[in-house]
């Protein structure tokens, strides 16, 4: 398979959650398992963690990883961006840093996708609990003939199994990247605080499904839901 390779952006200043790379699950840094999930797929020829912050790369460097130091960014995407021409990388797998139990398999099956259609952005949609329709903080995706045509936070109730849930993983070519980031942010991605509507319209979302419920930690009261599920894991 053509060379792809992984990068986590991580900043500390979330104004959800501020410091959330750094906080603890079971022991256990967040950023660092999530690089930890990357490393089990074995499918990425290089995993960097992109961060603002010296205690994030200082953590990342202590565990075994690579990072690189980038200036202020509006989106993780754009914070990759940076990274991925500053080390010289074309196809790049963006994984957030808030997903400590993503799936090694499903990141497997971005990566490939990614290889196939470099002209694509490539994302991943799982199933849509219906208690989470009109949670804001749960990303909803429509997918139509394997494409994303819409993103959104609110979604009624009566209207959700025509939704899936958004995972929080992108992947893209130089060409699609460099693209996104010379573009300003659109009107539609600040309101709605979804950064891949910068890109709609403009460029194919290429969507993996996956059969695994997105497990990432967004607000603190997601954490001792993740704790529970990384001490049944072991």
């Amino acid at each position: 398979m053509t060379a792809v390779h992984c990068i986590v952006p991580a900043r500390m200043g979330s104004s959800r959650f501020p410091g959330k790379p750094l906080f603890k699950l079971c022991g256990k840094e967040m950023i660092v398992r999530t690089l930890e999930r990357a490393r089990l797929a074995e499918c990425f020829d290089r995993i960097v963690c992109a961060t603002d912050s010296d205690q994030i790369a200082e953590v990342v460097s202590r565990a075994g990883f690579e990072f690189l130091l980038t200036g202020p960014a509006n989106t993780g995407s754009d914070r990759v961006a940076e990274a991925a021409r500053a080390l010289d990388l074309d196809l790049v797998v963006n994984l957030q840093g808030d997903e400590p139990l993503v799936e090694p398999d499903v990141l497997v099956d971005v990566a490939r996708k990614l290889a196939a259609h470099p002209d694509c952005w490539v994302s991943v949609a799982c199933p849509l609990a219906p208690s989470d329709a009109e949670l804001a903080t749960v990303v909803k995706v429509r997918v139509e003939n394997g494409f994303a045509v819409d993103f959104t936070r609110h979604v009624e109730p009566s209207d959700a199994p025509r939704w899936f849930q958004h995972q929080g993983i992108y992947a893209y070519s130089r060409v699609a990247r460099d693209e996104f980031s010379a573009l300003p942010q659109s009107a539609v991605e600040k309101e709605r605080s979804l950064e891949q509507m910068r890109i709609m319209g403009r460029r194919p979302i290429r969507m993996v499904m996956s059969r695994y419920p997105s497990v990432s930690v967004d607000v603190p009261s997601d954490a001792a839901a993740v704790e529970a599920l990384i001490k049944s894991l072991h």
